[in-house]
Order: C-alpha cells, then structure tokens, then sequence
C-alpha cells in the first residue's frame, strides 16, 4: 500500500479537498458522545482534561522528558487514523493524511493557517477548525525566535540535558523537568502564543490547530531522523502507552515501535519536507581562547559522537536572589567562580557551558514567551537579539507541575540550554572580555503583526494572562 504523504498546509488552499475534508471530521467527531472512543472530546482527553480519571487512556500525555516526541506520534498517528476513517465515511478520499503547519517555512507561513481563522466556513455555517479567544487572531504572525527548530536539529544527541528529544524521565507521569531543544522551541512556545486553549495542556488538544501543530513537530524529528540515533536504552526502547485505534478498540504503542514512519506506520511527509536538509552540526567545544578565568580549551576539539549524551557538569556559578518577570526586560550577572572551573580535571574537559533557569514557578501560565539572551547590548538590534539568544522560557504545562495527578512529586520547571557557542562568537568578536560575570537578559517575546494590520483586540482570551508574574528561583552556570 502506497504511504499517506503529510503535506504543508500553506501549500493548500484554503478550500483545498484536504482542508474540507479535516474540517467535515472534525464537525462529525465533535458531534459524536463524549463517552465515544473516536470523538473529539474522547481524543482530546487522551491529551488532558481537568478531571482526574480512574483509568487510561485519559490525561496520558507525556512532556518534559525523553518520552514526548514518541508518545505525541504515536498519538498523532491513532488520531490520523479516526479522522481518516471519517473522511472515508463522509465521502471524502482515503488517501487522507494530516497536513503539518510550517510556521518557519517564510513569507506569512507564520500566521495561522486561512482555513483556522474565519468563524464561518466560506459556504456558510460554523467554521468548525475555529477556536475563539486564541490570542493569534487576523494576521498576527509568530516570532522567528519561536518558530525556528535550528537550535533544536543541530543536537547531536538525542538524550541528555539541553539535547534533542530530552534526558531520561519515567514512563509513569505527565510532566518533568529534563525537557528537550525541540519540546522547548517551537513546541512549547508555540503553545503559549497561539493562547486561548492551546495554551494549557488541559485543553490543548481541542483545538484543531494542535494537530497541525504536532506534525510540524513530528516533522521536525522525521528530519532529524535522518542523520542521528533514537534511543537504544530498553527502558525507551520498550515502554509502552494506551491509544485508540480507528474502530474505538484499544491499542498499544512503543517507542521501539514508532520510530521509522514509512516502514512501521506507513507515512512519509512531502516533497517540501523531503527538500529540507538538516543544517550541519555546529562545533560545540571551544575553538577561541575565552577570557581568563575560563581554561584553555583542547588542542584538537574533539566533535561530538553520534548518540553521546552529557556527562556530569560542574557548578561553576549561580544568582543569589529570585528574578520575577511581569512582561518587561529583567537583567541579572552570574559571577564565575574560578575555584569551580578549575575543579573540573583537565583530562576530563569538554569545554561546554550550559546556562540553566532554574525553579520556574506561577501561579499559573501567563501565556508568555521570554527569550534568553547572554550579554546582550543595550538597545540591540534585530541582528544582536538572534546571535545573543540562547533560548526561551515558557511554561506549558506548569499546571500540571504544581498539581501532577498524583503521579509525581509537585516541582518546579527548570530549563537548560547550551551557550558554548555563543560564546565562541562572544570571545571571537571581543564581545566578551570579561571571562568572570556572563550578562544574561530575558525579554519578552510577542507576536508580530504585518505591515498596517490592527492589533487583534481580545478583551479575554482564554489561558492568557500577561500580568501573571513568573518567579526564577536561581540562573546558574554549568562547565563541563
């Protein structure tokens, strides 16, 4: 049997066969009883849904680990499957596949998709692929600092800390802190500016958007795929979830078992896609002399073995006090202890530093994205906030951390993100003179509106509240 080709959905019209057909499903499934497997409200619950249940597959989700990206395709793969055979009975082709959203893809590819904004489909009646009260409205676009997965495709490794798919969590539970690149841009950012239920995990799956969105992220992976190793542990290897397969029955799923889409699932993504050629790997072990105190690197840098996952880190310099952040610019110095560097043997040096945020706590998700930036400039431009950048913080998801079900402790988020080169190209270009303090900088991060285009105006959009304060507990330095 031919594979489902997955297709750019800005490659579509807007009443492109494909399109009606996502939208007649998802009115069918929305239609149908909630106690249904296959209906809109049973598949979005496999996600999240407020009320604790007694059983699977309800609230099932995994994020913050090395299990979200083979969960969320298991889940987006089942999901296909029940809207496919929805489309087969409402008339439509069976060769239906979910489009994916590139929303790096250029141009106004950053805007939500024609087909996902008008309350009235162009034939008349309710538009069932729009969702109220999102925060993205009109031709509001996303940020390239949100939408590009540069960061995230150029980890060699697809365990470890601030590496591709994440470190190691359980197969129990819903939401930890060994979040990986890609789960933390575009995913969850995007989340959190698309607002409205998308930015709760709660609610998140209810909106029709949330499946394009998890093939874009899928997609991401298929192309990383293409040049680096899954993990070979069994305990990832071998960990099984409950779905639902397209006649209601229950299904199971492993990781092992979900990794090659053409040859296990039966899908593949378009030409655009298949184009695509992930960039190469950046050298991440110093390659230019960094201002004292900080060690001399290796003579001959040593790149990064496929599959090689971190080694234990070295504390080398924290903040003292919380940073709380209300939706403006907030600056702290982390001081570098000489003591600690040294600490770390010579031998055993890979001249690698991590930046993390740590104990990241709200009362709840502001739907807000801050970049994170290491001695930025004042005033900077366009050009110094993306080669300053190191990554974003945004907290999808923090409900279910201060209130996790039962299935693990209540914690904090904590985020961590590699700055080795960065500060290659800080030392390079003498932007970096002070080897004893980094400068790091958080700024929030908004949606962009084209050219003479109003500001959406959203007296009360759903999950977004910008003046919700967001506590860091601790920004600190690790050398390894």
């Amino acid at each position: 049997m031919a594979p489902f080709i997955r297709v750019d959905v800005w490659s579509l019209g807007a009443n492109d066969p494909i399109i009606t057909a996502y939208a007649d499903a998802v009115a069918a499934m929305q239609a149908k009883p909630a106690a249904d497997p296959t209906s809109w409200d049973y598949q979005a619950a496999i996600h999240g849904v407020f009320a604790a249940v007694a059983s699977p597959p309800y609230n099932e989700c995994r994020h913050g680990g090395w299990y979200f990206l083979p969960w969320h395709r298991a889940y987006l793969y089942y999901f296909e499957r029940i809207v496919r055979a929805q489309v087969i009975a409402n008339g439509g082709a069976a060769t239906w596949a979910i489009p994916y959203w590139n929303y790096d893809g250029g141009g106004n590819h950053n805007e939500l998709p024609l087909a996902f904004r008008d309350p009235n489909r162009p034939g008349g009646g309710p538009n069932p692929l729009y969702v109220p009260n999102r925060a993205m409205q009109g031709n509001a676009g996303l940020d390239p600092a949100v939408t590009s997965p540069a960061n995230a495709l150029g980890r060699p490794s697809f365990t470890g800390t601030s590496e591709f798919g994440g470190d190691q969590t359980p197969a129990v539970g819903q939401f930890y802190t060994q979040t990986g690149e890609l789960e933390k841009t575009p995913h969850n950012d995007v989340h959190d500016l698309i607002g409205g239920i998308m930015s709760s995990p709660y609610t998140a799956a209810r909106d029709p958007i949330f499946w394009l969105h998890h093939a874009n992220i899928d997609r991401v992976w298929w192309r990383w795929q293409q040049t680096h190793a899954n993990p070979n542990a069994p305990a990832w290897q071998n960990a099984v979830f409950p779905f639902v397969d397209a006649g209601g029955a229950p299904v199971t799923a492993t990781c092992a078992g979900v990794e090659d889409t053409l040859n296990q699932l039966n899908y593949t993504y378009d030409a655009i896609a298949i184009a695509l050629v992930p960039p190469p790997l950046p050298t991440r072990l110093l390659t230019v002399k960094w201002p004292d105190p900080w060690p001399e690197g290796p003579q001959s840098p040593r790149p990064p073995a496929k599959g090689e996952s971190v080694g234990a880190r070295q504390i080398v310099g924290a903040t003292t006090s919380p940073i709380v952040l209300v939706g403006a610019p907030a600056q702290v110095t982390v001081a570098v202890d000489r003591r600690a560097l040294l600490a770390v043997p010579a031998a055993e040096r890979q001249q690698r530093v991590f930046l993390d945020v740590e104990n990241i706590e709200a009362v709840r998700d502001p739907g807000a994205v801050y970049g994170v930036y290491v001695n930025l400039p004042e005033d900077p431009s366009d050009e110094a906030l993306a080669t300053h950048r190191v990554g974003n913080v945004s907290l999808f998801g923090i409900e279910r951390m201060r209130d996790p079900l039962n299935d693990t402790p209540v914690h904090a988020l904590r985020l961590s993100m590699e700055i080795t080169a960065v500060l290659n190209r800080l030392a390079a270009d003498q932007e970096w003179t002070d080897g004893g303090r980094i400068d790091v900088t958080f700024r929030p991060i908004t949606l962009r509106m084209s050219a003479g285009a109003p500001t959406p105006d959203i007296p009360q959009v759903t999950g977004r509240h910008p003046d919700t304060p967001i506590t860091v507990g601790r920004v600190s330095l690790y050398y390894l």
